[in-house]
């Protein structure tokens, strides 16, 4: 099989057995990943990770679920395990499902603080980002960004129209900045078409209903359960900032077990 275009290997480890985990990882976020969580992890689990396209401008969830769910099975690989953090547990549910369909086992379905994308999470998210510029905007530039940010809501018809919104004011505010800094604007392009795949990955999510899904689930949450870990088969909590869920032995350590079941059940 050629190399996935889809996938990135976080683990290349001891078995064929595939571990999927489907998130939106950058450079550079706050948030832990599962590039923190793949090394603590048994060391036989081959761990791949959900890579973004270079053009998800527009991409239907089905766009996601087929470039991935393609390349799995064209590895010809047993699926171990599918893991999900935050939104998306919402693909990895699908994808789960998919997998199931095709291979002798279901495979676990593992997700982390899962939740449906919301204009109040995006907002939250494009917070942290215009803080992680504070390096480069002054403190009264990042408030008004994160004012205008809470306003465009008001006015935005629906999730897709929001998510641009909040793209122009980080284009608007970043830009004037950058300009004033005599930065390479070519660095700005990077993070706004960073931030508009995101919007892309977070509204492709939004087509798809998870409930089936996260019924079949284990949910792992940390010290504040989102509403769709009330949803699953089965919770395990750990006292741990959502934050750091990703990077916590304790939260390997109960992933080990999960997983582990599928090879002796």
């Amino acid at each position: 099989m050629t190399k996935p275009s889809g996938w990135k290997v976080l683990n290349a480890g001891r078995e064929a057995g595939l571990v999927l985990a489907v998130d939106f990882a950058t450079t550079g976020r706050s948030d832990s990943s599962f590039s923190d969580l793949a090394p603590l992890l048994s060391p036989e689990f081959t761990v791949w990770e959900t890579r973004q396209p270079h053009t998800a401008a527009g991409m239907s969830a089905e766009d996601y679920l087929a470039l991935w769910a393609d390349e799995v099975a064209g590895s010809g690989r047993t699926v171990r395990a599918v893991l999900g953090y935050c939104a998306g547990s919402v693909f990895a549910g699908e994808l789960a499902a998919r997998i199931a369909a095709r291979q002798a086992e279901a495979p676990r379905f593992v997700m982390f603080d899962p939740e449906v994308p919301s204009p109040a999470g995006l907002y939250r998210d494009f917070a942290a980002m215009m803080n992680q510029f504070a390096s480069v905007l002054s403190p009264e530039e990042v408030a008004a960004a994160q004012r205008e940010g809470v306003a465009a809501q008001a006015g935005a018809p629906d999730f897709a129209a929001y998510g641009d919104e909040l793209v122009r004011i980080f284009m608007e505010r970043a830009g004037a900045a950058f300009a004033r800094e005599e930065l390479d604007t070519e660095l700005l392009d990077e993070f706004v078409a960073v931030f508009r795949s995101f919007v892309s990955y977070l509204n492709a999510a939004r087509q798809i209903d998870p409930t089936a899904a996260w019924r079949t689930a284990t949910a792992v949450s940390s010290r504040e359960p989102t509403e769709g870990a009330a949803l699953a088969e089965r919770s395990v909590e750990v006292a741990v900032d959502h934050t750091d869920i990703l990077r916590s032995k304790r939260v390997a350590e109960a992933v080990n077990e999960i997983i582990g079941v599928y090879a002796s059940s």
